[in-house]
């Protein structure tokens, strides 16, 4: 079946200060974190990685400096959000919480659009705010574009990448998918916090977690709005 709705993937990451203790327990931990879904493991020298048998699209890495969950298309956000909070509740006590040094909600999306010559010339108008003219006398001819965007949200952060994508491209920032769309709109969307008190709660980070989502789909919508219905209209 050819795909044509929009692509997300999902990765949530915990820091701490790296811990040598967390090595000594690597199989306790790992039968510890074996669920229904993240039912297989694999142990290497410094982490531990989870995968699930049925569930191809999906897992999870636990080691001695981070803890990290994973969900690919085709599974959607409520999964991820269900399957996130899950894992982390369970790897809580396994990790030193009270020591968290950075957390990051990030997502990507491919949004199917109509050619890449139109979602092209969007960018250039919306985002880039430069005339044919002003381009000539840089020299050479503008044939792709891509914008990082930086930003504060309070105590948190958040950074953009966005631009105009064909399909040779789509492999190289997400998972490779059959009888996908030719053209689209990719966005890389890294929602994140660096300061944590060492009293910090479960809830916290599972609240920072659904922000994080909350504000990715928000600038999934807005930047839509701008480089496809604009081409439209």
């Amino acid at each position: 079946m050819s795909i044509k709705e929009k692509i997300a993937e999902y990765v949530v990451e915990i820091r701490f200060k790296p811990n040598a203790r967390v090595l000594d327990k690597r199989g306790e931990i790992a039968s510890n974190l074996l669920s229904k879904l993240l039912n297989q493991w694999s142990i290497s020298s410094n982490q531990i990685l989870l995968s699930s048998k049925e569930n191809l699209d999906t897992k999870a890495v636990f080691s001695f400096k981070n803890v990290s969950f994973v969900s690919n298309y085709p599974n959607d956000k409520k999964f991820f959000l269900e399957n996130a909070e899950a894992y982390i509740k369970s790897a809580w006590t396994h990790f030193p919480n009270n020591e968290i040094v950075r957390v990051g909600i990030r997502t990507k999306y491919l949004i199917p659009a109509k050619d890449f010559k139109s979602i092209f010339d969007s960018y250039k108008k919306n985002f880039l705010a430069l005339k044919d003219e002003d381009l000539t006398k840089i020299g050479g001819t503008l044939i792709d574009l891509g914008f990082p965007l930086n930003f504060a949200d309070g105590d948190n952060f958040f950074n953009i990448v966005t631009g105009p994508m064909e399909k040779e491209q789509f492999g190289q920032f997400v998972k490779e998918q059959e009888d996908i769309f030719e053209n689209g709109v990719f966005i890389d969307f890294d929602y994140f916090k660096q300061e944590f008190s060492p009293y910090t709660k479960q809830k916290d980070i599972l609240d920072l977690i659904k922000l994080g989502i909350e504000k990715a789909e928000n600038a999934c919508s807005a930047i839509s709005d701008l480089v496809i219905k604009k081409q439209d209209e």
